[in-house]
Formats: structure tokens, C-alpha cells, sequence
């Protein structure tokens, strides 16, 4: 006796059903995998065969009950699976993008040889550079970078760019990220700023550092943990270059779907436009209305927050790569360092 064609339609419900309990049981374990993947080769290899094995029992198991089940309960489980997926997956991948762990060991080895940089390891989990520029107590400036820079190289391009010229003669520190060059852990908001409350302290301990004139400077991701570190700290400065006012517009830079309830799904906050409003000192703020990256307009908003007047500088002409080869960008830190820690 041939089938109805409603009869068809739940045993094919059934099956895209089932598919679905599997690829949200597959989306589930790929981001164990992801993690443990960095637990070493023997944990990696045992999470990907128990991945395996449980997505292909969750698809026999699944198709065998959706088959008695009833077209709304089978819709329905289509639809939570892949709304789940979506809010599993989607965020991690926008994650992913946030953040790009390098190391440049040509260029540690270069910055090595030279006296008046410092290789620095704090408490055996962050390592970067202290450069030398005076003596005794003085001034620092502490610099957190973007997604793709490592301190090796970032201290490496600074000194082409005669970058110290800007630092009003302070010294100058600059750690790597967690996971980025020798500094161990994985990259998140969290381990970010636990790094930069380490930096600051490491720094202010320092015979060669005078607590009271610290300047803290972050470009693009790293203006996040600049001011978040502005508010937690005493510091003498805050120099924002390309900043942005949170997570969920850093998000949106990679992925711009990011906006109602959706903005839920984002893990990484990076709230600054929140930790302004605690910031006691007024910041330099230089931004670009050629950067297609972060938008100036995501800078303006940030500058809005802080409850001292904001130097904010809305610059033409320059992409998100170009700021540190401008020379009026180099004046404007140079200028604002100087005189906060003068």
C-alpha cells in the first residue's frame, strides 16, 4: 500500500530531526575538541574519538524516538537544534576572530642583543619588554596592543619608528597577551585583565619606575584593557588609539549580527564605555574616520563616558594599520605623555 504524503512527511521530519540532535550533539563536542586541543595530543586524540562515538549513538538514538514522535514535537526539535547551534557556534567563531596568538622569535632574538631592552617574565605566566630610555625612577608607559601584535615585534617596529621619541622620555613595557608570545594561558577578556592588573603592579614594584607616573596606552583590542586598567589603578594617563566602547561592536566589526537579543551571545564584554565613568584622569583619544575596522564613530561614543574632558582627536586619511606611521599621531601621544608625566 503506497504511503500519504503526511505519513512521507513525518518520516522525512523525522530524519531531518535526527540530523539536527546530531549536528547540535557535533557543535557541543567540536568546541570540547577545539579546547582540549591545547591540552596536548593524547587528551586531543581521546576527545575527538569520544566525539565520534557519541554524535553516532546521538543520531541512532535520536532517529529511532523521532520517529514515533509526534510533527510538532519533530518541528519543534528541528528548530531547538538549530537555534542552539547557532548560539553555540556563531559566538565562538566571532571569539575567534578577536584574537590571533603569534610569537616572532627573529625578533626576540634581535630586541635580545640590544642593552636598553629588558625581556621581563612576571611571576612565570606573562613575559614582554621593558625599554630603557631613563634612568632612575621615572616615567613609564604601559602599551597594550592589537589582536595581531606580539610584544617582540611590536618593540621591534616601535624602535624602527623611533617610537620612543614619543614616550616624553619615559620608559616604556609592553606583555604579551595570555597565549600570545611566551605568555602562557588562552586569550579572553578575563585573562586579559588579570594580565594587565599583573603588568601594572609588576611595574609600579619596580626601582626603575616611579609609581606616580604611569601611563597606560592601548591601540585597537587593546584599548579595552587599557581602560579597564584606568579605572583599577592610579594612573597619570590614558592614551585610547582606535578604541571602541564594548564587546558587542568588536563583535559586530567581524560579524555585524550582533544586535537585540542577540546580543546576548556575546562572551567577550569588553565594557569600556562602562569602566570609563570610574577613569579619574582626562584621556587622549585619536581615532580615524578612514578606519573601517573600528569606526570613529564607536570612539566618539567611547569618549562620551568619561567624566573628565577627553583630548579626542577624529584624524582622515588613516586606516586602522596606519596610525603609528603618522607623524601627527606620533606628536599627539608624544605631547600628551610628556605633560602628564612632567
Amino acid at each position: 500500500m503506497e504511503e500519504s504524503s503526511a505519513l512521507r512527511m513525518r518520516r522525512r521530519l523525522s530524519v531531518y530531526a535526527a540530523l539536527a540532535l546530531s549536528l547540535s550533539t557535533a557543535t557541543g563536542l567540536a568546541i570540547l575538541v577545539k579546547n582540549s586541543l591545547l591540552a596536548g595530543t593524547a587528551v586531543a586524540s581521546l576527545t575527538v574519538l569520544l566525539a565520534v562515538a557519541v554524535v553516532a549513538v546521538a543520531a541512532l538514538i535520536a532517529q529511532k524516538h523521532m520517529k514515533r514522535a509526534g510533527l510538532a514535537v519533530q518541528i519543534g526539535v528541528i528548530v531547538v537544534a538549530v537555534v542552539g547551534c547557532f548560539a553555540v557556534l556563531v559566538p565562538q567563531i566571532a571569539q575567534a576572530e578577536l584574537y590571533y596568538p603569534n610569537q616572532d622569535p627573529a625578533a626576540s632574538a634581535a630586541l635580545a642583543s640590544n642593552p636598553t631592552m629588558e625581556q621581563v617574565n612576571i611571576s612565570g605566566m606573562y613575559s614582554g619588554w621593558f625599554v630603557h630610555n631613563a634612568d632612575g625612577p621615572a616615567p613609564l608607559v604601559i602599551f597594550f596592543g592589537g589582536n595581531g601584535n606580539c610584544a617582540s615585534r611590536m618593540v621591534s617596529d616601535f624602535d624602527h619608528l623611533g617610537y620612543w621619541d614619543m614616550t616624553g622620555g619615559a620608559n616604556f613595557m609592553t606583555i604579551d597577551y595570555p597565549g600570545y608570545g611566551q605568555s602562557q594561558g588562552r586569550p579572553s577578556q578575563n585573562s586579559i585583565f588579570a594580565m594587565a592588573r599583573t603588568a601594572y603592579d609588576y611595574a609600579a614594584s619596580r626601582s626603575d619606575v616611579d609609581p606616580a607616573r604611569i601611563v597606560v596606552e592601548g591601540y585597537s583590542l587593546g584599548t579595552g584593557p587599557a581602560t579597564y586598567l584606568a579605572s583599577q589603578r592610579n594612573v597619570a594617563g590614558l592614551v585610547l588609539i582606535a578604541p571602541y566602547d564594548n564587546g558587542v561592536s568588536l563583535y559586530n566589526s567581524q560579524f555585524d549580527i550582533f544586535h537585540g537579543p542577540l546580543t546576548l551571545l556575546v562572551t567577550q564584554r569588553f565594557d569600556s564605555a562602562a569602566y570609563a565613568t570610574q577613569v579619574a584622569v582626562p584621556p587622549l583619544i585619536i581615532t580615524s574616520t578612514s578606519d573601517t575596522t573600528i569606526r570613529s564613530a564607536l570612539s566618539e561614543t567611547l569618549a562620551a563616558h568619561f567624566p573628565q574632558s577627553t583630548d579626542i582627536h577624529l584624524l582622515s586619511g588613516l586606516g586602522h594599520e596606519d596610525y603609528f606611521n603618522s607623524s601627527e599621531v606620533r606628536a599627539l601621544i608624544g605631547a600628551y605623555v610628556g605633560g602628564m608625566v612632567s
